[in-house]
């Protein structure tokens, strides 16, 4: 038995290990003259640097830890983001213990008292100033969230910052609590590599609906990850997307240029929403002069990131192409990962749904 996989990024790898592992002659066609989608590494000079932004592995699913580590080496590594507020660099999440050295706390502790029990869910501003009140919103989340988005915060769905945004009283300074928590030596190319590994991978190679039949014979299983606008080539319309660019600066003479991986920007007076320096996933590269500082900017033509507006018109017309993925007559279809699913998920989760694709394929023989 063979199968298709649309898409070589960490969704259609898994699944095309899943499905070669047991046997099945896998064949993965990728848009891109590589491998990786939007999680792969690059390297200059022995320095890591990621062209699409900040990626940092953190699960609670130990089979796909299992897996991960199975096919990788993860070097111990807990993330760390620092912000940019009032002239000054503090925690994000941020902490009550650091925001009461700041000269504006007794006006913060009186929005934090009269914050309300239940966080307001109506759209994405209305949760931030329900979770950190006015003030820190303002200075944190509101400028920071309309370069982002490139739109207000009230036109986006309360859900994206569930888990997101949050005001820490507890002092734990890592990002993520998840228990499984790294960063691949050789970076996450390497990562996907591996997972390939036994498939039959065509780069360079866009498919589409129409051209299904080039790729595809009639009743062989179909796992897409790419995203479905593309896929259905816009029959039900285009889904907004939003792309960043990462712009890489080489400081050569430098062995660590900021206080963590990820420092957030949120001045509306800066084009970049923050600034990512790779080297920190890897200690045993932090003494070694040249570090890489890539400064991120929104609203670059690339899908990154599913666009949650409040109005559910997105989500809508996704719902509409995985429709289509569910009447299509000639090959079974099934779909995996951050852009098929138009959801913002975690590399994990994008592991899991490949696996899990790659399941149902098996299961369907």
């Amino acid at each position: 038995m063979s199968c298709v996989v649309v898409g070589a990024g960490l969704a259609g790898a898994a699944a095309a290990w899943q499905l070669a592992q047991r046997g099945l002659t896998v064949r993965v066609f990728e848009q891109a003259d590589v491998v990786g989608g939007h999680v792969r590494t690059e390297w200059l000079r022995g320095i890591p640097y990621e062209p699409h932004g900040a990626h940092i592995f953190h699960t609670h699913d130990s089979d796909v830890w299992r897996l991960v580590t199975k096919l990788a080496t993860f070097a111990p590594y807990r993330h760390r983001v620092s912000i940019r507020m009032c002239g000054q660099l503090v925690s994000w999440p941020l902490q009550i213990s650091e925001l009461r050295r700041l000269p504006a706390w007794d006006e913060i502790r009186w929005e934090l008292d009269a914050l309300p029990e239940v966080p307001d869910t109506r759209n994405f501003e209305t949760y931030c100033v329900s979770l950190l009140g006015p003030r820190l919103y303002g200075w944190c989340v509101r400028d920071y969230t309309r370069k982002q988005w490139g739109r207000d915060p009230d036109s986006l769905a309360a859900r994206m910052a569930v888990n997101r945004v949050e005001l820490r009283r507890d002092g734990y300074l890592d990002l993520f609590r998840d228990p499984y928590q790294g960063w691949p030596t050789l970076g996450y190319t390497a990562l996907v590599e591996a997972m390939l590994e036994s498939s039959h991978v065509h780069l360079g190679h866009r498919v589409t609906v129409s051209g299904l039949g080039d790729v595809a014979a009639p009743g062989e299983p179909v796992i897409v990850t790419s995203a479905l606008d593309d896929f259905f080539e816009e029959s039900a319309g285009p889904l907004e997307w939003r792309g960043v660019r990462l712009l890489p600066e080489l400081r050569p003479d430098t062995a660590l240029a900021q206080p963590a991986m990820v420092v957030n920007e949120p001045d509306p007076d800066l084009a970049w929403t923050r600034t990512i320096e790779t080297k920190w996933a890897l200690a045993d590269l932090h003494a070694r002069p040249g570090t890489i500082v890539m400064r991120e900017y929104p609203g670059a033509a690339a899908k990154h990131y599913p666009v949650p507006d409040n109005q559910g018109l997105n989500q809508a017309r996704q719902c509409r192409y995985e429709r289509l993925i569910g009447t299509f007559a000639r090959n079974p279809l099934y779909t995996a990962g951050r852009l098929a699913t138009y959801r913002y998920i975690n590399m994990d989760e994008a592991i899991r749904q490949g696996l899990d694709a790659a399941r149902r394929v098996l299961e369907a023989r």
